[in-house]
């Protein structure tokens, strides 16, 4: 007589509580050993919401940058602000940049104040390597300097305007260098290395270019494509256009992308791409009159046209969906809280922030709770503000952006004098 032994029900139990245990616990040390997430932030200089194919722009081509936005998340309703050093501030810092004395471009209003603390600061805490490759404009001096604010490597240049873009004068962690070639070209190139030298622990990588600012200076090879090329879209303000203007600037930022395509291609080579934030935005409005989707103003500007940005984030292996838009308005005061809450690093300072967390709204899924909130945008003596009103449909998407401009886009944006 076979007799078959059968565990008791409480003993099942019991044994089936411990293998959900141990599962979970698995999963947590997997978590907890997962590697941090590499972070680069690419940001153009003067290059307008509308340069960009994705945008619905018909006189430029921009592939790669096209490919990063489908491949991630668009902040559809993302500004800035006016003009570079104040856009640069409040990346930096997470607050308005007013609170950090940066307040204008030049004769030190562009220095950020030295009590404020940097999301270098924060990464750099956190173990990362960090480096910068560009423009700074946030003070030159130490302390000043990008290698006192953060930085463990610092190449190109910390003022504002540059006059050469063909080997230019430059500096490499405070001593004069020579660049070689086109300057968007070298400071790509810089930003390669530095990713490979940190390929096996985490980085922070900022690449601020210093194009399409500027003057009007691109690689015979860029120029040759638009010199005699029609511009068919054009701006809204059609008699202050100056094509020539318009035709430089396009095959400048034909060359950003070129460059964007070089870093996105060698993260894929590094085998780092699914672990990498990259995000792309730019620090103000177009520095010419072109067309920039209807809207109004141009850089120096607190109109929409003057302070609203693309702005594209991909994270692969980060949950971040393919073809994700944020319609929520937000900011570059938004940066600071954002990527440090992606990398699951804290901030460093204890300074009240005004920017906020995005990740819920970038990582999809259930509809998070947000809040109604006013970004404030001030130059000189204007200021504006955009509120948490959207317009309806696809108009004013980069995704979905349609031929011949924005219709009511600007219900996010109200112009104001200083007194009321």
């Amino acid at each position: 007589m076979n007799h078959r032994f059968r565990p008791l029900p409480c003993v099942r139990r019991l044994v089936l509580c411990a293998l959900l245990a141990a599962v979970g616990l698995a999963a947590q040390l997997r978590s907890a050993a997962a590697p941090h997430p590499n972070v680069l932030v690419i940001l153009a200089d003067d290059s307008g919401w509308g340069d960009y194919s994705i945008c619905g722009n018909t006189n430029i081509k921009t592939p790669n940058i096209d490919a990063l936005a489908r491949a991630g998340a668009s902040l559809d309703r993302f500004y800035v602000c006016a003009v570079c050093s104040p856009t640069r501030a409040e990346f930096l810092t997470g607050r308005y940049h007013p609170r950090g004395g940066v307040r204008g471009v030049s004769t030190g209003q562009e220095r950020l104040n030295l009590d404020e603390k940097t999301i270098a600061d924060a990464f750099k805490a956190a173990g990362y390597a960090t480096g910068a490759f560009g423009k700074w404009h946030n003070g030159s001096q130490w302390p000043y300097h990008p290698n006192a604010r953060g930085f463990d490597e610092y190449y190109g240049f910390t003022s504002g305007h540059w006059g050469e873009y063909f080997d230019p004068p430059l500096e490499h962690n405070g001593q004069l260098v020579r660049g070689k070639g086109y300057i968007a070209d070298d400071l790509t190139d810089h930003a390669i290395a530095f990713m490979e030298k940190n390929q096996a622990k985490p980085f922070f990588c900022y690449l601020p270019y210093n194009t399409p600012h500027s003057p009007w200076a691109v690689p015979d090879s860029f120029w040759q494509r638009y010199k005699d090329a029609p511009i068919p879209m054009r701006s809204q303000e059609g008699d202050k256009e100056t094509l020539p203007e318009t035709r430089c600037a396009l095959a400048m930022v034909e060359n950003l992308d070129w460059n964007v395509g070089r870093v996105l291609k060698r993260l894929d080579e590094l085998k780092l791409a699914e672990n990498t934030i990259v995000i792309y935005f730019s620090d103000n409005g177009p520095n010419s009159w072109r067309w920039n989707g209807g809207m109004k103003g141009r850089k120096g500007s607190t109109d929409e046209g003057g302070v609203r940005s693309v702005f594209f984030l991909r994270w692969p292996g980060g949950g971040i969906r393919p073809g994700t838009n944020v319609r929520e308005i937000s900011g570059a005061i938004d940066l600071l809280p954002t990527l440090t809450s992606l990398a699951g690093i804290p901030r460093v300072g204890a300074k009240p922030l005004d920017g906020k967390d995005l990740s819920p709204l970038l990582k999809g899924g259930p509809a998070p709770a947000w809040t109604d909130r006013v970004i404030f945008n001030s130059f000189g003596p204007n200021v504006s503000r955009s509120r948490e009103r959207l317009a309806q449909g696809s108009v004013g998407s980069c995704r979905r952006a349609r031929r011949g401009g924005l219709q009511g886009q600007r219900q996010g944006t109200q112009l104001h004098s200083p007194a009321g």
